[in-house]
């Protein structure tokens, strides 16, 4: 960095900060000097708002000077010697900057807190009053990176999108590789409270030759954690719990989340501790996956890999929402705005970043030891002013060392967010969460895992979660299935995956999924994509011609896959472990919940050919408003692409539904009292034929904000075009979105068939494979204990053995 407001020395508690160059009686004097310069920093004061020059246009800057005006036509300054206008000026504009100086001073009780507050506010008054650069506003800091990233995301090149981006792996084949069962981990957890939470999880991954360093965060309400963590570790030599005056009070916010990171770093070299991966997390994280795929999937990449995810677009967050902050008792001040740092005038970008991740010895060592002429010593003196930094520090400090090109771009965590803090009623939101000018500018956290989302877990191809409150039953899931994980290691299977206790199997090259009430009529209607696009919709299951020649009873049979569109064939699984599916010769799924599920298996349903092969079905919500049109989307294996079966106890019989998250159904239930509450499943159907259609499904998505609203046009139909059940009859529907809705929702709600594909020029039909609801694939040698299935469904074939099945 060529330029800075002051020194930097490294303190005992691994914080750099400036050195003060004056006195705080000093800054006090400097203060009324220049006060009247910097208005900008009054913000919220009130004035008279008379101020009106006509000769301005009402542009944004002369709104700008009405905010801050202060009145100055009746001091009568031009019969005063300059001393005392000068006097008369301050006494006159100091009475506004004090309200800000009042309100900081509100959360800052201690005489060190204050003197830090008007110390650090004390530099961007200087700044201005003797003409000189605000603190890093002109600074250039030195970039480490052998090759830093040259994809112009202002100009993208066409050829390349964002995927093919944050992609970014690094396995060489001349790379330095470990054999899994010789790696040494030490894992670094932080916590608070809930001692046994930390001791279960350092009982969970400790193997020999693991180490563990935990930092108990130092405040007060933490001191009873602390001893007990201190109790325990005293006869495992394995264990380290930090002391002062490695210990930091942690606030959510700060730089002392990083800092107490930095403390665990910096003590694995100064106790000397071995280990080749520094492995990150809170006590609230918790393992999915055994010991041994934990050392398997590491040693998958080099010894000096480091896995972060990091969003490789940079950050450049604008000014106007980029501010300065000093941390001192327990909370986090704003004093005024900090500079982005920007390629083009800093020499590096800010990124956004996990603080959750697995770090090489090497990468470790260098920020445990910022060395000077580093990009990380100059770097730190900014992060400590960056809220919020533990998002920040570690990704960017990453891209801009000579380590940047050794790394992965996943950390192998899980983590599920709910809402921001100020989407949370104004009298509810955590104070701690929104400490910006705009009261509508908040933070937020990771949601807290429950039993209703722990199922999805046990296919996640992550290693870690978080993060789990304080519940036993959600953590002993996850303990069976790593179990069962760490038992195929030991037996040296070759197949890792925990096969699937779903024991129905259905033959197939994928599955047709048919719209039950359609089965009968001239075209029946599928799940598809149509000819383009990436939204389901409601279309024919077979090419035109091919219907008339289906036998009846088809649907019980298999479809060949040259008779059905390209977008209508789907792959099922993989599936949750608890409960069972069985697909009955009716073409109907049979659910049985589970111990933990009452919805039994939930699976994904994936496209099978074409451009969007491998792509999930997704009910497109945001979270926020869940339920919507159904889409293709990148498989994420989240819960809106995991579709569990009804048996008609919590959702309708033969349904197709997905799981809202409880904190999700929580949520909109108490910021919506008076409106229908929210269910906790959403069906897969139509609009315009239920007799409960949710208005925000009517919605056209559009970027034209002058579009015009679409109307709803209702029309009339014949009685003979309506079924037996009193609603149009689904043929009518033909072309229209899926859509995702309350199961309640009767009339739109659909039922649904599942019909094998196979094809028609298989040599080896009579030996097809069997394919289990969990994905995994295996000659079926127990092929004749099963019902035998027809070869195709339609009469060119033959017709349908049907009492071979029966």
């Amino acid at each position: 960095m060529k330029k800075r407001p002051g020194h930097g020395k490294m303190h005992g508690d691994g914080v750099v900060r400036k050195r003060v160059a004056v006195q705080s009686w000093q800054l006090f004097l400097r203060f009324l000097l220049v006060v009247f310069i910097w208005m900008p920093l009054s913000t919220g004061l009130t004035y008279d708002n008379d101020f009106n020059d006509p000769q301005e246009a009402p542009t944004r800057h002369t709104k700008t000077k009405r905010r801050t005006h202060v009145p100055m036509e009746d001091l009568a300054l031009g019969g005063m010697e300059p001393e005392e206008a000068a006097q008369q000026v301050l006494r006159r504009i100091g009475s506004g900057v004090e309200g800000r100086l009042t309100k900081l001073f509100e959360k800052a009780t201690t005489p060190e807190c204050r003197s830090k507050i008007a110390e650090h506010f004390g530099y961007f008054m200087n700044a201005i009053g003797t003409e000189r650069s605000l603190p890093f506003q002109d600074v250039t800091f030195r970039n480490e990176c052998p090759s830093p990233p040259t994809y112009n995301y202002d100009n993208p090149d066409p050829a390349l999108h964002l995927g093919m981006i944050q992609n970014k792996t690094y396995k060489p084949d001349d790379g330095i590789y470990k054999q899994p069962e010789d790696l040494r981990f030490c894992y670094a957890i932080m916590t608070h409270e809930h001692a046994h939470e930390t001791i279960r999880l350092m009982e969970a991954l400790h193997e020999p030759g693991h180490v563990f360093i935990v930092h108990v965060d130092a405040k007060e309400a933490s001191q009873e954690t602390h001893y007990e963590l201190k109790q325990y570790a005293s006869s495992r030599p394995h264990i380290h719990i930090l002391d002062h005056p490695n210990r930091v009070s942690v606030n959510w916010g700060g730089f002392s989340m990083v800092n107490a990171t930095l403390q665990m770093l910096h003590y694995s070299f100064e106790k000397d501790l071995e280990y080749d991966k520094f492995i990150h997390l809170a006590s609230t994280n918790y393992p999915l996956a055994s010991n041994a795929k934990i050392r398997e999937t590491i040693a998958n990449y080099p010894i000096d890999a480091n896995l972060v995810h990091v969003v490789l677009k940079p950050s450049r967050p604008k000014l106007a929402s980029w501010h300065y902050f000093v941390e001192c008792d327990d909370a986090v001040h704003r004093i005024y705005r900090l500079p982005p740092l920007i390629n083009a005038t800093a020499g590096v970008e800010l990124y956004t970043s996990s603080q959750w991740f697995t770090l090489s010895r090497e990468f470790a060592r260098y920020l445990a030891y910022p060395r000077p002429n580093t990009f990380v010593y100059e770097f730190l003196q900014y992060a400590q002013h960056v809220v919020v930094a533990d998002e920040t520090f570690f990704g960017t400090a990453l891209l801009h060392s000579p380590y940047c090109d050794k790394h992965h771009n996943w950390n192998f965590v899980h983590l599920q967010f709910d809402q921001w803090e100020n989407q949370v009623a104004l009298e509810e939101r955590d104070p701690k969460k929104c400490i910006m000018p705009d009261p509508n500018h908040c933070g937020r956290s990771p949601t807290t895992i429950t039993m209703d989302y722990v199922d999805l877990l046990t296919l996640s191809d992550d290693l870690f979660a978080r993060k789990f409150a304080d519940n036993p039953d959600v953590k002993d899931v996850l303990d069976r299935h790593r179990l069962e994980q760490q038992q195929l290691y030991n037996d040296n299977s070759t197949a890792k995956a925990v096969p699937s206790r779903v024991n129905t199997t259905f033959e197939g090259q994928g599955v047709l999924i048919v719209a039950k009430d359609t089965v009968s009529s001239d075209t029946p209607l599928c799940v598809g994509l149509g000819p383009t696009g990436n939204y389901a919709k409601l279309v024919p299951c077979f090419y035109e011609g091919i219907p008339p020649s289906l036998a009846e009873g088809w649907e019980t049979g298999a479809v060949i896959v040259e008779e059905t569109p390209m977008h209508n064939r789907w792959r099922l699984g993989p599936c949750t472990p608890d409960g069972n599916l069985e697909r009955q010769f009716s073409a109907e799924m049979k659910m049985t919940p589970g111990d933990y599920s009452p919805t039994g298996p939930r699976c994904t349903l994936t496209q099978v050919d074409g451009i969007r092969e491998g792509r999930c079905l997704d009910a497109h919500s945001n979270d926020i408003e869940p339920g919507g049109k159904a889409r293709v989307f990148p498989c994420v294996k989240r819960w809106p692409q995991f579709y569990s079966f009804g048996n008609g106890a919590l959702a309708p019989q033969n349904s197709m539904h997905t799981n809202v998250p409880k904190h999700i159904v929580d949520r909109i239930r108490q910021s919506r009292p008076d409106e229908p509450p929210q269910e906790a499943y959403l069906c897969l159907g139509v609009l315009g034929r239920g007799d409960k259609d949710e208005e925000h499904l009517y919605v056209v998505e559009t970027d034209d904000e002058n579009a015009p609203d679409e109307e709803i046009v209702v029309k009339e139909y014949d009685d003979e075009e309506f079924g037996s059940d009193g609603f149009l009859k689904l043929d009518h529907f033909r072309g229209e979105e899926i859509v995702a809705t309350r199961c309640s929702n009767v009339g739109a709600v659909i039922e649904w068939l599942f019909v094998p594909y196979i094809l028609e020029d298989d040599p080896d039909v009579e030996q097809a494979t069997t394919v289990d609801l969990a994905g995994e694939s295996s000659n079926s040698e127990a092929k004749a204990t099963q019902p035998s299935q027809p070869t195709c469904a339609s009469e060119s074939c033959g017709e349908p053995d049907l009492k071979s099945e029966q």
